[in-house]
């Protein structure tokens, strides 16, 4: 799939524009008598001078809005009997105004290689490479943006500046679509240093697994010792290499009473299991059992950290308890607690299961399939209403509209409900009242309103089941449904899910795909691992995989864990981020979707209003 061009034109273009002119002053009259006086005297001076009063005038036409003008005087000079360095200036002055123009084309006639002087001097030459990458940003050629570049960042001698050029070349590639990639790693003649970059762009796709080693990453090092990527890697690709954390004693901060005793009881047991199964880091801890009952408050938990030797905490499972340590002191071990909090706090990373996570890559997925006009349907309950407004923001955010949204109250006639959200009951209103009027009985098309293109969805498995042939029902059938994780129970039910066909929805790899060693040693003791209660195994698998990489993530933007409840990143404010693989229906049973290449605006975080991760 092709991937949205605008943006990489639009990243170039402010990466890129430093080089625009001052804007218009109003002094007009006085700048007009400035230029006459200009020309006046260039028509009487040597060459050389004549064009650096010409050039002067021009200037100052420009500054006033006379661009024709302007161009027109540049245009009569004859650069190639000027000193180099006055003769690129001129260039530099037209192209700037092409580009501001979006005439890339223009610019690049000015800033032609073979009609400017050959001796420039090394900074103009990186500087005339970043104006040509410009323009082919602007005819949206980000190769040949790249290789201008890479060719400027070898003329830079300031370590600063160069590392800017290596972000911004990284930055061009990490959103050049994969075919163009390809392409390029291909081309006969690349130089040395372009072919690092791009080979480097095609390994780092998608980022480097840290617990498999970062393969891709080593290779590339290993092939291009030499190369400046390797000395002076680009922002994103790889910080300093840190080991693992190196955890002897880990405290599972979890509650053995109460409302969330048995959800910690799985994930207590999804934590040994991985354990038991081995994993990438081989690390066994000797594990400490501390009851977050008990052991209350952060004071508390501070005492117990230091009387017990801990390295590593992970819990608590309470958000308001993860609130209280997120809004004290620091603690003498890490935390990995496992909800989320609305204050960032040094040392405590979260990984949780919120379902607001979800919901924002499901309206990411239907706007990059084309999706920009919605109906909403979520339950009539405060976690419904939640991701309502997760689905809106982050729709919002994309550029998109929810044109309409449903509460759905479970239990009552969902026809209506559906009728009400797609107006086919004003349309059936309307019928009626002719009917009435004139008399006699007539046929009409009953059409769903016609400002939605799509439909992103949360609802429970058997409200799910009767909400889609409801809107089959409504005409709308043909809608794309795009729905959270809720709307599967975890195990294939191909009665039952018929009624699911053709919805769009995401999961845990623990759910749409194959099992891994820790799943089989659960399925192998326990009843429950494959509903949605045995999404909090898989929170425990995920927290003992992770926790000794959570430093190098942090360190190295572009790097991730495969694990069971996601792809997982760690953003700045140490919160786990997740991507989810996709799913739909057929015949009842789920069929796991190829992942979608078009690149992505970042949401941090998240939207603001992150709330309480309360699932049914």
């Amino acid at each position: 799939m092709n991937r949205t061009r605008l943006p990489l034109c639009i990243l170039l273009i402010s990466l890129l524009s430093a080089c625009a002119t001052p804007p218009a002053t109003t002094r007009a009259p006085e700048q007009r008598s400035q230029v006459e006086q200009l020309l006046a005297s260039a028509d009487s001076a040597p060459a050389i001078q004549a064009a650096e009063l010409r050039f002067k005038a021009a200037q100052l036409l420009f500054r006033a809005g006379k661009d024709a003008e302007a161009r027109a005087l540049l245009d009569r000079i004859d650069t190639r009997v000027l000193p180099p360095a006055l003769a690129f200036d001129i260039a530099r002055l037209k192209a700037t105004q092409a580009l501001e123009q979006n005439e890339g084309t223009r610019a690049l006639r000015y800033l032609d290689r073979a009609i400017l002087p050959p001796s420039l001097p090394a900074p103009q030459q990186a500087e005339l490479g970043e104006l040509r990458a410009q323009a082919y940003a602007q005819q949206l050629q980000p190769i040949a943006a790249a290789r201008e570049l890479i060719a400027s960042a070898l003329l830079q001698s300031d370590p600063e500046l160069r590392q800017q050029l290596h972000n911004q070349i990284w930055q061009i590639l990490q959103q050049t679509p994969d075919e163009e990639i390809a392409q390029a790693t291909q081309a006969a003649g690349n130089n040395y240093y372009e072919q690092g970059w791009f080979e480097l762009a095609a390994q780092m796709r998608g980022g480097v697994d840290i617990s498999m080693g970062g393969s891709a990453l080593v290779q590339w090092r290993t092939l291009w010792e030499s190369h400046p990527a390797y000395s002076q890697p680009p922002e994103g690709v790889v910080g300093k290499a840190l080991p693992p954390l190196d955890v002897r004693r880990v405290g599972l901060l979890l509650p053995l009473s109460g409302n969330l005793a048995e959800p910690a009881r799985a994930i207590s047991e999804g934590f040994f299991a991985a354990m038991m199964a081995g994993s990438s880091h081989n690390q066994r801890p000797e594990v400490i059992s501390i009851d977050s009952g008990v052991v209350a408050t952060p004071g508390q938990l501070a005492t117990v950290i230091t009387s017990q030797q801990l390295d590593l905490v992970i819990g608590p499972l309470s958000r308001d308890y993860v609130a209280q340590i997120s809004q004290a002191a620091p603690l003498p071990a890490p935390i990995l607690a496992l909800n989320q909090a609305d204050r960032v706090s040094s040392g405590v990373y979260h990984l949780d299961l919120a379902s607001e996570q979800e919901a924002i890559l499901v309206a990411q997925r239907a706007w990059q399939e084309g999706h920009h006009r919605v109906a909403v349907i979520v339950p009539d309950a405060p976690w419904g209403q939640r991701l309502a407004e997760t689905f809106t923001q982050a729709l919002n955010t994309l550029g998109g509209t929810v044109s309409a949204q449903l509460n759905y109250r479970s239990g009552e006639d969902l026809s209506s409900q559906i009728g009400s959200l797609l107006l086919t009951d004003r349309s059936q209103a309307r019928a009626r009242e002719v009917r009435r009027v004139i008399g006699t009985r007539f046929e009409f098309d009953e059409n769903p309103r016609d400002d939605i293109d799509a439909i992103l969805m949360t609802a429970l498995p058997q409200d799910a089941r009767q909400i889609k042939p409801m809107l089959a029902f409504h005409f709308a059938g043909d809608l794309p449904v795009y729905a959270t994780s809720h709307l599967y129970e975890g195990s294939a039910d191909p009665v039952r899910d018929v009624d699911l066909n053709g919805i769009r929805f995401l999961d845990l790899p623990w759910t749409l795909q194959p099992a891994s060693p820790a799943h089989e040693v659960l399925r192998s003791s326990r009843t429950d691992v494959d509903g949605r209660f045995g999404r909090l195994y898989a929170l425990g698998v995920d927290a003992f995989n992770l926790y000794p990489f959570l430093p190098e993530l942090g360190n190295n933007p572009g790097a991730f864990i495969e694990g069971e409840t996601g792809k997982l990143m760690l953003s700045p404010q140490l919160r786990v981020n997740r991507e989810l693989p996709w799913a739909m229906f057929n015949n009842g049973v789920p069929e796991l979707l190829p992942p979608l290449e078009a690149p992505m605006p970042t949401f941090g975080d998240g939207p603001p209003t992150l709330a309480a991760p309360q699932t049914p």
